[in-house]
């Protein structure tokens, strides 16, 4: 039987409508903007898995007219039976202004390298012309400027947003509460390590062309130095970044995180055990990899899933019954 919710859920059980009553207008930080919202949205829209499973995980799937960015990959969410089935997807990639425009929504949930993009003219900046109103992932705000350094309290924001956006505010509360109990129990453990793994994040690892990593500005970064470990690319200043192989080789990571998500796990270690340049890398030598799906890697409701399987992998001595 699947843990829908795991502990996030067990205090989500209530139904949203019986939270109290919120009132309106709420304003909320948008990156570096305010946001200010008459009433919840009646049109909504969600790109990207990571999102797509925080609305599931808040009760927010009725709210959302269509969701993107999630084809291919739908077996990765979780829900109840028949809830994902029963999501519309108005376009199996991400997608352009012209197809979010063409659903006539009044709000988007999306984030900069997570739907929005100048290069397909999907900017909050676009949607506000048209009256759309939008929130954006706060991680993905290290995209357009200097937002604070990341921490948990980062994610939490997105969610406090959302509970002011969709009138839901103790609901979002609570869930808050429960996250920040958990990563406060895996802090406990890992505290007084005197040894911090080096660790990699690598997705588009299945070829010799240049992979994916995160610097420290990214969420896959801190789940690694709060689950006691070092992120190898730790000084780069930004979030996800191109890396090369050779540099990868140089930095030596002894436990490499791999999202399972468009391309099977199996491809990807297949590639890592196989090129020559990796053979001296710890991590490939010794086998050392740590699958995590999209939404546990990056901001979302299951991020703290990922973070205690980080912790649990680097430092299984500290989890033993």
């Amino acid at each position: 039987m699947k843990r829908y919710g795991l502990a996030l859920l067990c205090v989500l059980s209530f139904e949203v409508g019986a939270a109290a009553a919120q009132t309106y207008p709420v304003e909320v930080q948008n990156c570096f903007e305010t946001e200010r919202f008459d009433g919840p949205p009646r049109r909504a829209l969600v790109n990207d898995t990571n999102m797509v499973q925080t609305i599931l995980d808040l009760g927010l799937a009725d709210r959302f007219v269509g969701v993107s960015g999630i084809a291919g990959v739908e077996r990765h969410l979780v829900a109840p039976p028949g809830v994902v089935a029963g999501l519309r997807q108005f376009i199996d990639r991400y997608p352009t202004l012209e197809a979010v425009l063409g659903q006539n929504p009044d709000f988007m949930f999306a984030g900069w390298n997570y739907g929005f993009t100048a290069a397909r003219g999907l900017t909050p900046a676009a949607l506000r012309e048209f009256g759309v109103k939008t929130y954006t992932l706060r991680e993905s705000c290290i995209r357009i400027g200097k937002r604070e350094p990341i921490s948990m309290e980062t994610l939490y924001a997105d969610l406090d947003a959302l509970g002011a956006i969709f009138g839901i505010r103790d609901h979002t509360a609570a869930a808050i509460s429960a996250l920040r109990a958990r990563v406060a129990a895996v802090e406990r453990k890992v505290r007084d390590v005197s040894e911090r793994p080096r660790v990699m994040y690598c997705d588009d690892c299945f070829t010799t062309n240049p992979p994916v990593s995160v610097g420290r500005e990214g969420m896959t970064s801190l789940l690694m130095r709060l689950a006691g470990g070092e992120n190898i690319f730790d000084d780069v200043p930004n979030s996800y970044i191109r890396v090369n192989w050779e540099e990868v080789a140089k930095r030596d990571p002894q436990w490499i995180v791999i999202s399972d998500h468009h391309i099977p796990l199996e491809k990807t270690i297949a590639h890592l055990t196989s090129d020559p340049q990796l053979s001296h890398v710890e991590a490939v030598r010794e086998r050392r990899f740590i699958p995590l799906t999209y939404a546990e890697q990056t901001p979302s409701t299951r991020s703290v899933d990922g973070l205690e399987k980080i912790a649990r992998a680097i430092h299984p001595e500290r989890f033993r019954p």
